[in-house]
């Protein structure tokens, strides 16, 4: 290299000239380049895994929506993505239903796999099956006969061993018609054997026919898998206790979280056993009382539930009402809002083919929305109202139980009505009936409580009790209502 072609600035970097000239050279400093030096500024990994990610990974695991995404810390972190699809993604971050506790105030709900798989479904199941073992009375095991030296051992007083001679809970599981069901009830079947249950298994079913069996039966409790009143990915279990009692939060629900937290061991050594139980010809009989000396009616039912819609069906051949069904997908559907597209779409159906009255069954086969023949949806209240009129016809008693927000709409009420709160969940209309002897529960959520061997909600029974009320006049539906208010 000439001097020449030396400057200053390679002095100022390298050192004196002399240095550079006599061949004593300083090592030069690493260099990095600025563009590694800004990419290893974030570091993609996602929630779970052991390895990292390029940040084109990364965008592309977002931009499909990747499920991990959900709880990453990084989920901000947009780079070149279009503003609609992080509008998108802002919504489902808000959304999410990672932030959601499995239990809610009727049972267990999260999305199938992502929340909710076998094995978590095994542990409340488990959970559930403990609870049931703490409820039965405690067994021994029978005291063994003892054998005279003198006498060899016979068949007949040789000892047994260690057999338990009690018998576990009996359990009544049941599945609804989502896809999920059959794998979640497999997990759920699974653990109750495992901890001494005699499992009744009714296959696919809905609650209101779950519900029938536990006391037909007369079954420890219940479980149904069930996705109800959530989107079509979720799945869960509702449970019930002895006499077909709802379990709600504030009564036993919380109880279940407990043991599912602390865990559980094993309540028996002896596994537990599990058979078959068709329960629809006693289902369908117990209506029979029910729907007979109708008026000629013509209605609308939507329901997503084929069960329910048999049954129906097969009600109504022997009746002389007329029914047509509209069709509505599985959903999650708000039945107390008029802008709700399945409720939009039967006040349709009534205003361009008439008929006397319209019904909406939720997919849990129990809560209900009433519509009047013009279309109008119907408030609750005045539902309420309609049916405790009804009762106090046909009924002695005149206990009536009613939630806080129909009470404050009800108004004057007929002289000889009492009327009580309740805390508007399944379990506490279940119990304040039991407690106030009540012979009528309802509310403005849609669920509507009658006295029969037990309290029972169901739809259908809920349908029959309006009809019955229906055929006492030749009015319109719209118009019994405000006479009755």
């Amino acid at each position: 290299m000439e001097p020449d072609l030396i400057s200053a600035d390679t002095e100022s970097q390298f050192g004196p000239l002399t240095e550079i000239k006599a061949g004593i050279l300083p090592p030069l400093p690493l260099l990095q380049q600025p563009a590694l030096l800004k990419s290893a500024e974030v570091f993609f990994q996602c929630p779970g895994e052991n390895y990292p990610i390029s940040k084109a990974i990364h965008l592309s695991r977002l931009a499909a929506f990747y499920p991990k995404c959900r709880e990453c810390p990084h989920h901000a972190h947009t780079g070149n993505l279009s503003p609609e699809l992080i509008e998108r993604l802002k919504q489902t971050q808000h959304s999410r239903a990672s932030t959601q506790k499995p239990f809610t105030r009727e049972g267990v709900r999260g999305v199938y796999l992502n929340q909710i798989n076998r094995t978590q479904a095994a542990h409340f199941a488990g959970a559930f099956s403990t609870l049931l073992w703490e409820a039965i009375p405690l067994q021994g095991v029978a005291p063994q006969k003892k054998v005279p030296h003198s006498q060899p051992a016979t068949a007949d007083v040789a000892p047994k061993g260690n057999q338990e001679q009690s018998r576990g809970p009996s359990v009544v599981i049941g599945f609804d018609e989502r896809p999920s069901s059959p794998d979640i009830i497999t997990g759920v079947a699974s653990a109750l054997r495992r901890n001494g249950c005699r499992v009744i298994d009714l296959g696919l079913t809905v609650p209101s026919i779950l519900s029938f069996a536990t006391n037909h039966l007369q079954a420890h409790g219940a479980i149904m898998v069930t996705g109800a009143q959530s989107g079509p990915a979720y799945t869960g279990l509702d449970f019930l206790l002895e006499h077909s009692q709802p379990v709600s939060a504030g009564r036993g629900l919380e109880r279940i979280e407990q043991i599912t937290q602390r865990g559980f061991g094993r309540a028996s050594r002896q596994p537990g056993s599990q058979r078959t139980f068709h329960p629809m010809e006693a289902y369908r009989a117990q209506f029979q009382k029910h729907f007979h000396a109708l008026r000629p009616l013509k209605i609308k039912i939507a329901c997503s539930l084929r069960l329910v819609r048999e049954t129906l069906n097969a009600l109504f051949d022997k009746l002389p009402c007329e029914l047509s069904w509209v069709e509505i997908p599985h959903q999650k559907r708000d039945l107390l809002n008029s802008q709700d597209r399945d409720v939009q779409k039967m006040q349709k159906e009534l205003q361009t083919d008439s008929a006397d009255l319209g019904l909406i069954i939720d997919d849990d086969s129990r809560r209900c929305a009433f519509f009047a023949e013009t279309g109008t949806l119907l408030s609750n209240t005045k539902v309420s109202r309609f049916l405790m009129q009804s009762l106090s016809r046909e009924q002695s008693s005149r206990n009536f139980l009613l939630d806080q927000a129909a009470l404050e709409q009800l108004g004057d009420c007929p002289a000889g009505w009492n009327i009580q709160p309740h805390a508007d969940t399944l379990a506490d209309g279940y119990f304040q009936m039991m407690q106030q002897q009540a012979v009528y529960a309802g509310g403005q959520s849609g669920y509507h409580w009658f006295r029969d061997a037990v309290p029972t909600c169901d739809a259908i029974l809920t349908l029959a009790h309006i009809l019955a009320a229906l055929s006492f006049s030749d009015a319109p539906f719209s118009e019994v209502l405000s006479q009755s208010a």
